[in-house]
């Protein structure tokens, strides 16, 4: 199972299907595994695309619906708390985004590869498996 980052669904969007771009060579890579979106991926891609136009946020939509958009149940919230929690005590949180880590527990509890452009943003974080993808790539 690949879980995608914000990253992922920003080029994606960009790419508008090329089959050149990075993110989709990177994409069919998985052609056979399940894609999962965390709610915390969905709601910043959202967040994006309101910021630009009420047009560009039904075309995020659109794409969203086309995932499987995973959200935060107690198992998930339990991750995150311990590896907030192993981070603050390693002197290793400071600077994190809290989304990323939110990002980061949900693909922990679905046992998915997180899927990103920006792999250092997810450094450290134990038991999580990062695959990532340059935009040149």
């Amino acid at each position: 199972m690949i879980a995608i980052d914000t990253t992922v669904l920003i080029d994606e969007f960009r790419a508008k299907g090329s089959p050149l771009a990075p993110v989709n060579r990177v994409l069919l890579q998985f052609a056979n595994e399940p894609l999962v979106v965390p709610s915390v991926v969905a709601g910043e891609f959202l967040d994006g695309a309101w910021m630009v136009s009420k047009e560009r946020a039904e075309q995020a939509m659109r794409l969203l619906r086309t995932r499987r958009i995973c959200g935060i149940d107690l198992e998930t919230a339990a991750i995150y708390a311990r590896l907030v929690a192993r981070l603050r005590k390693q002197g290793k949180l400071g600077g994190r985004s809290q989304n990323d880590l939110w990002v980061a527990a949900t693909a922990i509890s679905e046992g998915a590869v997180l899927l990103t452009r920006n792999p250092a943003d997810f450094s450290g974080i134990e038991g999580l498996e990062v695959r990532g993808y340059g935009a040149t790539d």
